[in-house]
């Protein structure tokens, strides 16, 4: 009995080893184990030959035209380049026809504005204008016979001149405009009667004033009948 329950054990202790040593799994069956223990690895195989190459496939055909996709947004305008150099002239045109004419402007009318006055009385005051009271032209009543002074009808360009009969004495004359002498003029008298003129032309404005005066006691202005002594003036534009 004792023999047999030793070799019962032992048998048992043995497969309690086999089990864990080998991995196994106990059996449907009593004291039996479905796997062994595994095996050494065995010697990789050697690799097989290649197979011949595969022939190329043929292009396909082209696919259908896609819809064009939506516009994208505008990108931030960039900075300006660079000035280029200038080109060559290109070559003159041909004369175009003449244009059609114009509107006709509106006539101006210009006025003509003189005077010419002679001396009535020989050796004139000094002490103002010399006053030429005989009337030849004065329709605009623009030289004024009480004063002596030409008076400047409208804004212009004035001829003004004058001669004089010289005798008995040295004549010195001014032309005088708005007070101021603008011009001199000056004869010696010799042993008989002479003549001596002078002109100028002024720029007036409306009513200034012009006129001639003698100039100290220089005063050999003569007057008669021949009307030899006389101040005239016009507008030149």
């Amino acid at each position: 009995m004792i023999a047999m329950r030793r070799v019962t054990v032992r048998v048992a202790i043995l497969l309690v080893v086999h089990c864990f040593l080998g991995n196994c799994e106990v059996a449907t069956k009593h004291n039996e184990c479905n796997t062994g223990v595994p095996g050494i690895p065995g010697t990789p195989g050697l690799n097989g030959q290649h197979g011949l190459p595969g022939r190329d496939g043929k292009d396909g055909e082209a696919g259908l035209k896609g819809d064009p996709g939506t516009p994208g947004e505008n990108g931030p305008q960039g900075p300006p380049g660079n000035i280029g150099f200038q080109g060559l002239p290109g070559a003159k045109g041909m004369t175009g026809p003449p244009g059609p004419p114009g509107i006709p402007g509106i006539s101006v009318i210009t006025e003509t504005y003189a005077f010419h006055v002679g001396l009535t009385s020989s050796y004139p005051s000094t002490d103002g204008p010399i006053k030429f009271g005989k009337v030849f032209y004065n329709e605009q009543s623009i030289y004024n016979t009480g004063s002596g002074k030409f008076i400047a009808p409208t804004r212009g360009l004035y001829f003004l001149t004058y001669q004089i009969t010289v005798d008995n004495k040295n004549v010195h004359i001014t032309l005088q405009h708005n007070g101021k002498i603008v011009q001199h003029m000056y004869h010696a008298y010799g042993s008989q009667t002479n003549q001596a003129s002078g002109s100028s032309i002024l720029e007036l404005q409306w009513k200034d004033e012009v006129w001639l005066q003698v100039a100290g006691t220089d005063n050999g202005l003569f007057a008669d009948s021949d009307n030899d002594s006389t101040f005239s003036g016009f507008l030149i534009s």
